[in-house]
């Protein structure tokens, strides 16, 4: 965090009135970076399409004055602790615009159609990643909390695979959309990035988006593939970034000793390199795939988070310290550690 506020503080333009007339709006104790000014200040949910404000009767804490929002690498910015927080801490409420799901479902695809003329649920789009859901709502057709044009602080939590707080539901009885509250799950460290599990992974219309591009991914650079030969693969500078990886990871595995070409990245840690030369040792291929089951197994990770990359959810919580200090990512947003989950199976966690 130090890093991300000597970056403020040597531009004296990041810090303006515009920035503490937002902070003081939702009670936030610092002031918001000019560069951060990315919607309308709300200090309470803003309702929607007919809907009504729920548990107005539950008192929410402020926003906790530990919090400052500052920039945060490949992820714009986010929100950091300046102090310790502790487990089970109330920091304040994820507030925003309280909309039907369905009508907001609509507003995303007229959006898609005007900018590249489709509809299509991937990739996704700006707008489409700060809707969080708030329950079924009084038609269950559900209700989402949009922070894209209205919100506060909240909105710049990142996503990370190993999180320390969760977004909880607080509702009153038969009420059946609710407003959300940001708690911490362990004690956070001053320094320290808050980070929630999106879980865009664990929804089914986006799973099958990831494993349809994870497919599509994988054909457009079979050719190229199906050409490595051990114990000298070659690939060029214009083939994929897939290709230049698997080529590297066999020559690693059966290669003549040499200077890696490339730092070894988040993705190139997806491959095995002896298995990828034990599978062509054996005598197997890469073939053609028509679902995702049927990748071959030495590359499926690889082109499982290709795939998520498609989508638009790619995750690289784990080349930030500040945000997933353990260093272990998924690649995908919202998907279960590789650890637990491969991602080949709905029912493989074990």
């Amino acid at each position: 965090m130090a890093q991300a506020i000597e970056e403020l503080l040597k531009d004296p333009n990041e810090l303006s009135e515009e920035g503490l007339s937002w902070s003081k709006e939702v009670g936030m104790a610092f002031v918001l970076p000019r560069a951060a000014l990315q919607c309308v200040p709300l200090a309470a949910n803003e309702p929607r399409d007919g809907l009504q404000r729920t548990a107005s009767f539950v008192s929410m804490p402020k926003a906790s004055p530990k919090l400052i929002v500052a920039p945060a690498g490949p992820c714009g910015f986010g929100v950091f602790a300046t102090e310790r927080i502790a487990s089970g801490e109330r920091l304040g409420e994820y507030t925003g615009e309280i909309r039907s799901y369905d009508v907001w479902c609509e507003e995303i695809k007229a959006l898609k159609m005007r900018r590249r003329n489709s509809d299509a649920s991937s990739p996704f789009i700006r707008e489409e990643l700060y809707a969080a859901w708030a329950g079924s709502g009084p038609a269950e057709k559900g209700v989402v909390i949009d922070a894209f044009h209205k919100g506060n602080l909240m909105r710049f939590i990142n996503c990370s695979c190993k999180p320390n707080c969760s977004f909880k539901s607080v509702s009153a009885p038969r009420e059946a959309h609710g407003r959300l509250q940001v708690t911490t799950l362990r004690a956070i460290a001053a320094g320290e990035q808050l980070s929630v599990d999106y879980g865009w992974y664990h929804d089914p219309a986006t799973l099958e988006d990831i494993r349809k591009e994870a497919v599509v991914a994988y054909l457009l650079d079979l050719p190229k593939l199906q050409a490595l030969r051990l114990p000298d693969p070659v690939a060029n500078e214009a083939d994929s970034e897939a290709v230049q990886l698997v080529a590297e990871s066999l020559k690693e595995a059966r290669g003549r000793p040499g200077l890696r070409r490339r730092p070894h990245g988040f993705l190139a840690g997806l491959l095995d390199s002896e298995a990828l030369a034990r599978f062509l040792e054996s005598g197997k291929h890469f073939s053609e795939a028509t679902t995702y089951r049927t990748i071959p197994e030495p590359v499926w990770l690889l082109y499982e988070v290709l795939g998520g990359e498609r989508v638009g959810i790619p995750c690289r919580c784990g080349s930030d310290a500040s945000l997933n200090s353990s260093g272990r990512c998924s690649g995908i947003i919202g998907r279960p550690l590789q650890v637990n989950f491969t991602g080949r199976d709905s029912d493989d966690e074990r």
